[in-house]
């Protein structure tokens, strides 16, 4: 009988520039990374715009010692504690499951002042939760950097919505 004879199969290695080029990829990818989880953790979670999110998301949760922890120094000089927050600030209570949602801008810094112009959206007294109709109203707040970051000072901001606020009282 015959014998076949076939070639050998020649394997090829991947050279060390494309090995080194490969590296340099993953290098630049994983730094790229590095310096945006960096960035999202020291830049934009201590932002005024996202301190004034945790407040309005408070306010539509109706947490009253949370949103009191959130006002600047001159804001709580007025109101003398938590309680007495409650009971004069209107939208304390008032805005907790009527607040359907709201636009951030961006915000305007100047030193430890920042100006920050929100569209809340808030429902009527009595309207039910799963009615999509709410009346935008458009704030103007200031937040002062303080030493544990950004806080919103309610007696410095420009709010529209404070009547809305007032339309229900406990």
């Amino acid at each position: 009988m015959g014998r076949i004879v076939g070639r050998k199969r020649i394997r090829e290695g991947r050279s060390l520039g494309e090995r080194l080029t490969e590296s340099i990829v993953y290098i630049v990818l994983i730094a790229g990374a590095i310096y945006g989880v960096r960035w999202y953790v020291t830049v934009y979670l201590q932002s005024p715009k996202v301190a004034l999110g945790k407040y309005l998301g408070y306010l539509k949760s109706g947490d009253v010692k949370a949103q009191y922890d959130m006002l600047s120094a001159s804001s709580r000089g007025f109101f003398s504690s938590v309680a007495q927050y409650e009971d004069k600030w209107a939208p304390a209570r008032g805005f907790a499951g009527r607040l359907a949602g709201w636009e951030i801008e961006p915000a305007t810094e100047k030193g430890d002042r920042a100006e920050v112009k929100a569209v809340l959206k808030i429902r009527k007294p009595g309207q039910a939760l799963y009615q999509a109709a709410s009346d935008p109203y458009t704030d103007r707040y200031v937040l002062i950097k303080e030493k544990d970051g950004w806080k919103v000072a309610l007696d410095q901001s420009d709010l529209n919505s404070l009547q809305a606020g007032k339309d229900t009282r406990r």
